[in-house]
């Protein structure tokens, strides 16, 4: 007898007591009062029916779909046949239902990871077993299968939805199911860190890689893990690399695994790099892809930029001054906060005048530049016509003198309000102000002022323009064809082209129009913003009808032109998985071009794979807040650290580390390390100053010595710079010391390593390390932003540096000159080995530089004797500061004696507070008394002298 032919007539008359319902073969009719005639198909019943008793008869409840069937006053007696048969007719449905149910739940959160695009049907999937099974649990447990019965109940657990744990039950059901792939996919089983970056694969997913933590193998395992579940095709899978290298090494890991877990590759995953796939998408639409011979040959680009700086200031020779400014920005001193601040500016910029002499400021620039131009021959800060001293410790030299005359210029830094910078006493400035004012007077010398405050108010040339002619000098203007030539010929040109290179390869990997190079330059202090958008954006669009010429394009293009192809629906992505190598150092250009892949293609799971701690490419447009903000700007990911390394030592990876996590915009990671040990293996060394190669004869001496202790181990010299490898390449090879020694920089170093490091470099300024270069702020101020903490690049840089060794990092710097990381490296938290003796408090303190804020004195051996100068150069107003008598360190000079800097010393000796020179003990008609020994001179005397009280 069929289900429904069980449900007769009668059975239906006895439990309504009239027939107001039928069964037929795919549905239950209902007949209302109304005479509406309502059919509900047996397909859309989710749950099965269930019956009550109540004083007034039996109830019977019908789930269908959503909707919610109830009927009263039934026949008591029947009512439970009734829904027994009823039951029996549409369980096949029920069950086909909740299997399919439970069986894309399985899908959505055991087969794949549970992606937060796919909450609200999990949630649905989760709602519906929660009320179909809680709507007859025990009729479940009657009409199905106890194993689905224990599938429902599993799954109902799980409402109210909770991601978290979904997420987790994800993770350990494939944790053990690929237990043996995760154990073989790579010649050491994965870490339980790699194997969660694997399996991960939301919406969005950041794997960060700490250095050695095995990034690539995390990689290439995901990659075959998709493919060998069969969650997508290798055709179906994108992956990304930075740099061509990467992309083959990618390749060939990728094969070499595959066939090791034996695992078929029909096709292959594509591998490229940015460029390359936005090359191949262009060359898939129809685009040229034919490559400008700018991106083959920089010499060629090179030539292109200089002669069009030629053209552009050929046509109006004003605009010369617009590139001179744009090499030095004008910046107002009163601005800066703190002494350091200031010192930092005038020691790591450069500003070299039209007449090809470096002064200290950009406002003396001007200055000399103007005399130059209107031909009125001066002298940079000419010793006075007598040896004077106003500060204590400084020979008087004015700013110019006018070469031929007794004129002098001195530009006093000072507001209307006679106030100076910050970090200055205005009183003891105004002070020395009227101190050179009297010693002028007194030796009949004519001295112009300029102002600060001129400056400000737009007027300091021309109100020089006046003094000067108010003293009798007039200004006779260059002729703006010398001008040029001067500069062609000493290379002003060659120089500005190479800025304007760097500004040019800026705006383009940030796709910067005229407007938005306005506002970066603005929002970085520039005071001619409009100026200097304006000269920039004219080189970007000379640039771009350059290639239009040629009908070329270049690898900015690549990528470009690949984003439109996408929005312009010439080209349909179809990759399910992408995976991005060095996500860290990825610009706003390859961003767009991964949103446009993302937003077109069918719905793919992108993983990054990075480690913000190792963000070292900013000046190729690398973006380091698309990884510290990435659910900010990018959106909500799943997050997973590699923090155990196999390369390095515990030692090495906590130096590092601390030093890394100082700046709270990094990811904190607590990095573990297969190989332990109990002291120190970053050593700091000094670099022997006092020899003429005394940096690289300690480099020998470090090599030499690793060589005895470990002869065939492996050697890397490490360093910012080229020159200082070059150097230390040079003297090693003459030594003899030629095989299993590598020279990187830090830059070229990422990826690479080696048993021991040896990093130098490490002193002020900017060719030191932390490199504190401002001559080029136009191209910080176009590149992405940096987080505002100290250095953070270049600390960075360092970690890089630091974790290349696998058993030892030697750092070797200049105590004389000690760089900023090395100073703080001194901090026993770092726990590093500090094996000179120069780099003790003590010692370091005997050859600080009191008068500048980070300079430090370092031994100059001179014609007539050795001597001191500051690390800081220009920056500092001591040009020689005198060697002890007694011992050789630093000797201060005070008001009226020279003291020795060396605490365990302390000697002394008298000096002329009016000319500095050493007085000398003498006996006179009245006693003895002190005399200045300039006394006798022919030239320039003093006749100073102090009683001997």
């Amino acid at each position: 007898m069929s289900f429904v032919k069980s449900i007769t007539p009668n059975l239906i008359g006895q439990i309504l007591r009239k027939p107001v319902i039928a069964i037929d073969d795919d549905a239950i009719v209902f007949t209302h009062k109304n005479g509406q005639i309502i059919r509900y198909p047996f397909v859309e019943f989710k749950a099965f029916a269930r019956s009550s008793r109540s004083v007034l008869g039996g109830n019977i409840a019908l789930r269908h779909g959503a909707k919610v069937i109830r009927l009263g006053l039934l026949d008591k007696l029947n009512v439970d046949a009734f829904v027994d048969a009823f039951n029996v007719l549409i369980q096949p449905y029920v069950e086909n239902h909740l299997t399919s149910v439970q069986e894309e739940f399985n899908r959505l959160t055991l087969k794949h990871y549970p992606r937060d695009s796919w909450q609200q049907d999990i949630a649905l999937l989760i709602g519906q077993v929660h009320e179909n099974y809680s709507f007859a649990k025990e009729l479940c447990h009657k009409y199905l299968s106890p194993e689905l019965v224990k599938k429902l109940q599993s799954l109902n657990g799980f409402y109210p939805l909770d991601f978290a744990s979904l997420r987790r039950l994800h993770e350990q059901y494939q944790l053990e199911k690929r237990q043996l792939f995760f154990d073989n996919v790579e010649s050491n089983p994965l870490t339980e860190e790699q194997r969660l970056g694997v399996i991960r694969s939301n919406d969005r997913n950041m794997v960060l890689a700490a250095a050695g933590t095995g990034k690539t193998s995390v990689m290439v395992a995901k990659a075959l893990d998709i493919i060998d579940r069969g969650l997508a095709s290798p055709s179906e899978i994108l992956v990304l690399a930075y740099n061509n290298a990467a992309a083959k090494e990618l390749k060939e890991r990728l094969n070499e695994k595959a066939s090791n877990a034996d695992i078929p590759l029909e096709s292959a995953p594509h591998i490229s790099t940015f460029h390359a796939l936005g090359r191949h998408l262009l060359r898939d639409s129809g685009h040229t892809t034919h490559l400008s011979v700018f991106t083959e040959d920089s010499v060629k680009l090179k030539q292109w930029i200089y002669e069009w700086v030629l053209d552009y200031v050929g046509t109006d020779l004003t605009k010369i001054f617009d590139l001179i400014a744009l090499h030095n920005p004008p910046v107002d001193t009163f601005d800066f906060t703190s002494k350091a601040e200031y010192e930092a500016y005038v020691r790591d910029n450069e500003f070299r005048t039209l007449n090809n002499e470096l002064v200290k400021g950009y406002q003396e620039l001007l200055i000399a530049n103007f005399l130059f131009t209107n031909q009125i021959d001066y002298q940079y800060e000419a010793p006075y016509v007598c040896k004077r001293r106003i500060e204590v410790g400084f020979d008087y030299k004015p700013d110019f003198h006018i070469l031929g005359t007794d004129i002098y210029i001195e530009h006093f830094g000072i507001n209307r309000q006679g106030q100076t910078r910050p970090d200055i006493d205005d009183a003891t400035y105004n002070d020395d102000m009227n101190k050179k004012r009297t010693l002028h007077q007194a030796r009949e010398t004519s001295l112009i002022e300029t102002f600060h405050y001129e400056w400000q108010e737009d007027r300091l040339l021309t109100g020089l323009k006046q003094k000067l002619a108010a003293q009798g000098v007039e200004c006779d203007p260059m002729p703006a064809n010398e001008i040029f030539n001067k500069l062609k010929d000493q290379g002003q040109f060659a120089s500005w082209s190479e800025l304007l290179l760097k500004a040019l390869q800026a705006i383009r990997v940030e796709q910067l129009d005229r407007g938005a190079i306005y506002q970066r330059l603005k929002q970085t202090g520039f005071k001619q913003a409009d100026k200097f958008s304006l000269l920039l954006s004219a080189l970007q669009e000379a640039y771009v009808a350059e290639l239009k010429v040629q009908e070329t394009i270049d690898f900015d293009d690549m990528i470009i032109q690949a984003v439109d192809v996408i929005h312009g629906g010439k080209f349909q992505p179809a990759w399910k998985y992408i995976l991005v190598d060095e996500f860290q150092d990825i610009s706003a250009s390859r961003m767009a071009l991964l949103n446009a892949i993302i937003e077109r293609g069918p719905g793919p799971s992108l993983t990054v794979v990075g480690d913000d701690w190792q963000s070292i490419y900013r000046f190729s447009g690398g973006k380091l807040e698309l990884t510290t903000r990435f659910d900010e700007l990018v959106g909500p990911c799943s997050l997973t650290k590699l923090q155990k390394t196999f390369r390095y030592n515990n030692s090495i990876a906590n130096t590092a580390g601390q030093f890394i996590m100082a700046n709270p915009e990094q990811y904190e990671k607590h990095i573990e390390t297969h190989a332990h040990v109990d002291k120190p293996q970053v050593y700091l060394l000094d670099d022997k100053r006092d020899l003429p190669n005394g940096l690289y004869e300690r480099v020998f001496d470090v090599v030499s010595k690793i060589r005895n202790a470990d002869p065939g181990a492996s050697v890397a010299v490490m360093a910012r710079y080229h020159y200082l490898l070059t150097a230390a390449q040079r003297l090693l090879w003459a030594r003899g010391v030629k095989d299993n020694v590598d020279y990187w920089t830090f830059h070229k170093s990422k990826g690479l390593e080696a048993d021991y490091c040896i990093l130098i470099g490490f002193f002020q300024g900017k060719l030191g390390f932390p490199s504190e270069s401002q001559d080029e702020a136009v191209i910080d101020a176009l590149l992405p932003s940096l987080d505002s903490f100290r250095h953070s690049e270049e600390r960075r840089l360092l970690y890089v540096g630091l974790t290349r060794a696998r058993e030892k990092s030697y750092i070797i710097a200049d105590p004389t000159s000690p760089s900023a990381f090395v100073t703080e490296l001194l901090d026993p938290k770092f726990e590093i080995n500090i094996a000179s003796e120069a780099f003790q408090a003590s010692f370091r303190e005997s050859f600080k530089c009191p008068h500048y804020a980070t300079g430090f004195y370092r031994k100059v051996r001179g014609q007539y004797g050795d001597f001191y100068a500051c690390s800081t150069g220009r920056g500092c107003k001591v040009v020689k500061a005198r060697a002890c008598t007694n011992c050789g360190y630093p000797s201060i000079d005070k008001q009226n004696e020279s003291v020795c800097n060396n605490s365990s010393c302390q000697h002394t000796f008298k000096t002329c507070e009016q000319c500095g020179r050493p007085m000398k003990k003498r006996l006179g008609k009245y006693g003895e008394f002190w005399g200045c020994t300039g006394y006798a001179l022919s030239a320039d005397p003093c006749d100073h002298t102090v009683k001997i009280i």
